[in-house]
């Protein structure tokens, strides 16, 4: 990669090509140290102004800086006394001008040298300012843009990127400089500059951007300081504001000393950009303001108003403001000032409204419950709002707010699966004998990502539900736990009320993983509505005081747990459970350290590639087979209640026992007409605690029952 060195030699400009292993040498021993040290020592004797090609014009009379300069965007020749670009080689250059002192810049060159990003670092001609050279990358692509309207564009978004990250790094707000292909520095010297041949690129694309591309934050960086970054960039900016503003604090007058000071704390907070609850939040901590918190707030609400409802009025597409009626007008003022002090989004899992403080330590979301509301509500018409509980309430019940979908903002945060096999990981921590646990497994996790995504495909629900079987304290319950990651562990739940049919259907709705704990205490008839459970799709059901039957999401996948060694008493419905069994004497490992972001990365994918996740009829066979052992071997009494009841008036029919065992024969895969005979059952159905009437006919008996 070569850079060009533009000199002038008998008053014509000649163009030198480099390699940045040169140029670094050149920077460290330059051969005209002399000039630029006789720059540094008149600097602050001139009056220098800044051209657009990187020039800089000392005085008056035009002098400029006489010292080669650098292209660092480009190869280039001089064709015809004139320059001409051979190669763009993707080369950017973030200068920080106007520093104080030469200290100020060194500290400056050191700080960039820690960046991963920094290719070369070295201090301007000037002693004054910092010139730190990046390599941009095209995203997704090897080679460079070629064109040349896309070579400008992706030069800019890389600049933008980089500036962006060492405002960050440094803490300082850096002039914006329009990143011409054309631009150039000055040669410089500085014997310690820093230069990193294997630097980082910047990554970029060729579109434009109407508003600046956030900096790229890693999630292990963003779970270490949460929504640290930006706040720190807008309390640097306010700290140097406040400088500024303090700078004049002798020559304002007493009486309106502290006014005038808000005042223009508050208008150039707005000029940075600086959101009001940042501005605000950050003024009432400091110690001159802090003891008059209504004045800081009346005046920075009052400062910021007319741009916030300018902004609201072109995101609504409304009318000019002086043509808004006052019922309008407050209505909008209710809302700005919502959403400029809090964060609100509806979770469409829990059905709550949640909120945060913009300006908060306390970054986390909680519900917005009545007195929070009311709190909002005496806030606003404190700062001279003359809003009502109505109007509150009316905004957090809307759409107006996020609509917030915690496993799916989860799964949309995740990034490609690395291809190592994190299903078969998981499967071994289980020890068992079920011979297809793995592949079970892949399909049970593929299946939940699926309700999760409610992919088009899912006609059902994810009906297939692994059963852990084994000894207590084998750690069964404790590896469903783990399942989940953290981040989404407030959607899991052990403890499902099968007697309330509203507790029911909001947990389909609420939970993303539901354990049903001790699975052997389910009566006969919670495990027919559990079959009817696992099957759907979606969920119908009238809320409490509501009008309408309404249809619900489900999110809900199962997983069971059991000590009862044989836990299955419904053999049609047993193709829906994986039994698990957990040798005597082994346990599950349970250890709290799965890579939850790549396992269910790798889950994401295959669902995504068409993985399939539910049996075929093959499959299906196959499992009943397997789970025979875990079938509860119900006695012929049993069957009898199970399966009829003593009829009303007007009710049922006459039974003959041939016909009944036939039927127990079809319902119960373990039942074997055989072994039992006419007689036997004859015995049981006579059971004083059935008292079904009975008749002999043509020496066969016959029974009046009604099927359940």
């Amino acid at each position: 990669m070569k850079i060009s060195l533009l000199k002038l030699s008998r008053k014509k400009e000649v163009i030198k090509r480099l390699e940045l292993m040169e140029l670094a040498e050149m920077i460290r021993e330059n051969p005209e140290k002399s000039q630029v040290f006789n720059l540094r020592l008149n600097y602050q004797l001139y009056q220098p102004q800044r051209m657009s090609d990187g020039q800089i014009v000392l005085d008056s009379q035009q002098h400029t800086v006489n010292l080669p300069r650098i292209l660092f965007a480009a190869e280039c020749v001089n064709y015809k006394e004139m320059q001409k670009g051979l190669k763009y080689n993707g080369l950017v250059v973030v200068e920080v001008n106007g520093l104080k002192t030469y200290e100020e810049a060194v500290n400056i060159r050191n700080q960039a040298a820690r960046m991963d990003e920094t290719l070369m670092a070295f201090l301007g001609a000037s002693g004054k300012s910092v010139k730190i050279v990046c390599r941009g990358e095209l995203f997704g692509k090897e080679e460079l843009p070629t064109k040349e309207n896309e070579i400008r564009q992706f030069h800019k978004n890389v600049y933008d990127t980089a500036r962006r990250a060492y405002q960050n790094q440094f803490g300082l707000d850096i002039e914006y400089l329009e990143p011409l292909l054309e631009r150039t520095v000055y040669l410089s010297a500085d014997p310690e500059m820093y230069f990193n041949p294997n630097a980082r690129s910047f990554k970029a694309d060729i579109l434009k951007h109407e508003e600046p591309a956030k900096a790229q934050i890693s999630w292990e960086s963003d779970q270490l300081m949460p929504g640290r970054t930006i706040t720190r960039t807008y309390h640097f900016n306010w700290v140097f504001i406040l400088r500024e503003v303090l700078g004049g604090y002798f020559e304002l007058p007493d009486e309106d000393r502290q006014m005038q000071l808000l005042q223009q704390i508050a208008r150039k907070s707005l000029e940075q950009g600086i959101p009001l609850s940042h501005a605000q939040g950050m003024t009432l901590e400091h110690p001159l303001f802090h003891n008059d918190p209504d004045l800081v707030k009346s005046v920075f609400s009052t400062t910021y108003e007319i741009s916030l409802m300018e902004d609201y009025r072109k995101k609504h597409k409304m009318k000019p403001l002086k043509s808004v009626p006052q019922e309008t007008l407050q209505t909008m003022r209710t809302e700005i000032f919502l959403t400029a002090n809090y964060d609100m989004r509806k979770n469409l899992m829990t059905g709550v409204a949640e909120y945060r403080m913009k300006y908060s330590e306390d970054q986390t979301f909680k519900p917005l419950t009545e007195e929070v509301r009311n709190d909002m509500t005496i806030e606003a018409r404190e700062q001279g709002l003359k809003s009502w509980d109505q109007d509150v309430n009316r905004f957090i019940d809307s759409t107006r707010i996020e609509q917030y979908d915690p496993v799916n903002t989860w799964l949309r945060s995740l990034r490609p699966w690395d291809g190592h096999d994190y299903i078969a990981d998981l499967a071994k921590r289980v020890p068992t004998d079920q011979p297809h646990w793995e592949k079970y497994l892949r399909y049970w996790l593929v299946g939940m990502v699926a309700q999760w995504r409610e992919s088009d495909k899912q006609l059902t629900g994810n009906a297939l539900t692994p059963l852990l079987i084994g000894r207590q304290g084998c750690g069964k319950t404790r590896f469903c736990k783990i399942l989940l990651p953290e981040e989404l562990r407030d959607y899991y739940n052990d403890k499902l009320n099968f007697k309330n049919e509203f507790d029911l259907n909001i947990a389909l709705t609420s939970f993303a993983l539901i354990n049903i704990d001790e699975f052997d205490k389910t009566t006969n008839s919670q495990q027919i509505v559990l079959k009817y459970l696992l099957s759907s799709s979606d969920v119908k059901f009238r809320p409490p005081y509501g009008k309408t039957i309404k249809q619900y999401r489900r999110y809900t996948s199962f997983i069971g747990t059991t000590n009862q060694l044989q836990p299955l008493v419904d053999p049609t419905g047993s193709r829906r459970f994986v039994c698990v069994g957990i040798p005597k004497g082994k346990s599950i490992d349970y250890t709290d350290d799965l890579n939850h972001r790549q396992l269910f990365a790798q889950v994401l994918h295959l669902l995504n590639h068409g993985e399939r996740y539910w049996l075929d009829d093959d499959e299906i066979k196959e499992l009943l087979k397997e789970n025979e052992p875990y079938q509860r071997t119900v006695a012929l009494e049993e069957m009898i209640a199970e399966t009829f009841r003593k009829p009303k008036e007007g009710e049922g029919r006459w039974w003959g026992t041939t016909e009944i065992l036939n039927l127990f024969a079809s319902k119960y895969a373990y039942f074997d007409t055989a072994n039992t005979s006419p007689h036997k059952l004859g015995k049981s159905m006579n059971n004083y605690k059935f008292s079904f009437k009975h008749r002999v006919v043509n020496g066969l008996s016959e029974y009046l029952l009604c099927e359940k």
